[in-house]
């Protein structure tokens, strides 16, 4: 027993004296490396460049904001240059082959993002260099990166966006550091933006493609770009705007439908007209505040909104053809051709009281026919049993009162036959008076119906049109989005 624990102490003696001897190795090679070491010099001989290869790996597509045009990102930098003031031999240390070094103790390139939307260009996190004995420094600093991506909203919600990320030196220029792509295990150069293990894709915008590219602008600056041509997905879009404003459209068609005399006519169509109005408001909080293009929901909304204005004036004329009457108004008789004889029948309507056809315009009648007319009604009068044409003489409202026979003429005036006696002058007067306001009482009742049935068609024609014109207007609006496809190439388009 007493030997196990010699034995295990000796162990636990041996295992601090070989950390001890590690750590005093890495002390004696931090000193060596930083002895004389100046952070702010190039690690290169003057006229050489520096190269150094930039890379990206992201993490998380956080979200685009439309409005403030401003896309962010989580990722990890992947940057790597040589400084042959880092370089050891690894059996004069202990064998040790890399070391993790402060970042604000050794010579960085200075890469930051140039087009950032908040103001900060450089990463988040200062993490340590890892440095090689050969000289050869890799960083990888994690970034939460806002830049700025000029977005084009005319295809909105049906859209793709080409978002970029441009790096560059912030000190030094062409002359002295050569930005390169960074190098995968093979030693091939990585020409695309990498995805981390743990990256999900975000539940509103897909990744078409995520190339890089190396560009020489004219001040003699190189960069790196890094492009994200991400497209949207419309589906929450589609679900939430669009299919309730199609509905509410069709709510607005069918106004045409509800009867006149229901009285929520004006009501239903300005409800419409408020409920757009909201989703208008809705609308422009998401998209960016700019006159370069007016998206397709956008355009949809005014369309529906105009029709639904029209509806509105449109059902102010139906409600005034509707309560109009005989003693306010007179049916021209282009009126009562069109929208009476001609319209309804293409329009499926069937009135359950035959029309009868309109009145020829006939010649004044000769003598001859009053003399009949006078001797048919002596014949009635004698035999007591007077027709429906005696005693009510305009039975067709269209015809002028001209063409009947007036019982009055005949009681009042001379006849070629017979004079009547008083008391029975003094019935048939009744009796004329009676069928006189009666027939005018159905006349009146006829012409308010017919004055009725034209708001009627004039309604069920405006319920068609708008139906067609609401048909053809949504297809050709939302057709337009299906040309908008995200480019195969994606520098097509930068």
């Amino acid at each position: 027993m007493a030997a196990l624990d010699f034995l295990l102490l000796t162990c636990c003696l041996s295992g601090l004296l070989t950390v001890g001897s590690a750590s005093n190795m890495e002390n004696s090679l931090i000193s060596d490396l930083f002895n004389g070491y100046n952070l702010k010099v190039r690690p290169a001989q003057p006229g050489e460049r520096v190269v150094v290869r930039v890379g990206m790996i992201l993490s998380s597509f956080v979200g685009l904001n439309m409005k403030n045009e401003e896309m962010s990102v989580i990722v990890i930098m992947n940057m790597e240059w040589t400084d042959p003031r880092l370089s050891w031999k690894p059996r004069d240390y202990g064998g040790i082959e890399v070391m993790r070094l402060p970042a604000g103790k050794v010579w960085l390139p200075d890469i930051v993002l140039i087009n950032n939307n908040d103001g900060v260009f450089d990463v988040a996190l200062h993490v340590s260099v890892q440095a090689y004995s050969s000289g050869r420094v890799t960083w990888h600093p994690p970034a939460l990166y806002c830049s700025s991506c000029g977005v084009k909203v005319t295809y909105f919600p049906f859209d793709w966006q080409n978002c970029t990320m441009v790096f560059h030196s912030y000190t030094y220029d062409a002359s002295e550091i050569d930005l390169q792509y960074a190098l995968d295990d093979k030693g091939r150069e990585i020409k695309e933006v990498l995805y981390d293990g743990s990256f999900s894709e975000s539940g509103e915008w897909h990744i078409r493609h995520q190339p890089s590219r190396k560009n020489v602008r004219d001040d003699l600056y190189e960069d790196i770009t890094f492009y994200l041509i991400i497209e949207r997905k419309p589906l929450y879009y589609v679900f939430n705007i669009i299919i309730p404003c199609i509905l509410i459209t069709i709510i607005a068609i069918f106004n045409f439908y509800l009867p006149p005399d229901a009285g929520e006519k004006m009501g239903l169509s300005i409800n419409v007209l408020l409920t757009l109005t909201v989703f208008l408001l809705l609308l422009a909080d998401k998209v960016p505040e700019t006159s370069l293009g007016v998206p397709i929901i956008v355009n949809y909304l005014m369309f529906t909104m105009i029709l639904v204005t029209f509806s509105v004036i449109l059902s102010v004329v139906v409600l005034n053809l509707h309560h109009r009457s005989p003693s306010t108004h007179s049916m021209p008789l282009w009126v009562r051709k069109i929208f009476i004889h001609m319209l309804p029948p293409y329009l499926g309507m069937l009135r359950p009281k035959v029309e009868s056809p309109l009145p020829m315009p006939l010649a004044t009648p000769q003598r001859r026919d009053k003399t009949m007319a006078i001797r048919r009604a002596t014949d009635e009068y004698f035999i007591r049993k007077p027709s429906t044409s005696f005693l009510f003489p305009n039975p067709n409202r269209f015809q002028s009162e001209g063409m009947c026979t007036d019982l009055r003429k005949f009681i009042d005036g001379p006849s070629h036959y017979l004079t009547l006696p008083p008391e029975l002058k003094s019935a048939i007067g009744a009796i004329t008076y009676i069928a006189e306001a009666l027939q005018a009482e159905k006349d009146f009742a006829a012409l308010r119906e017919d004055w009725q049935y034209v708001a009627m068609v004039v309604d069920r024609l405006f319920f068609w049109t708008f139906v067609v014109f609401t048909t053809v207007g949504t297809l050709g609006i939302f057709a337009n989005a299906s040309f908008n496809h995200t480019p195969t190439d994606p520098f097509k388009y930068p």
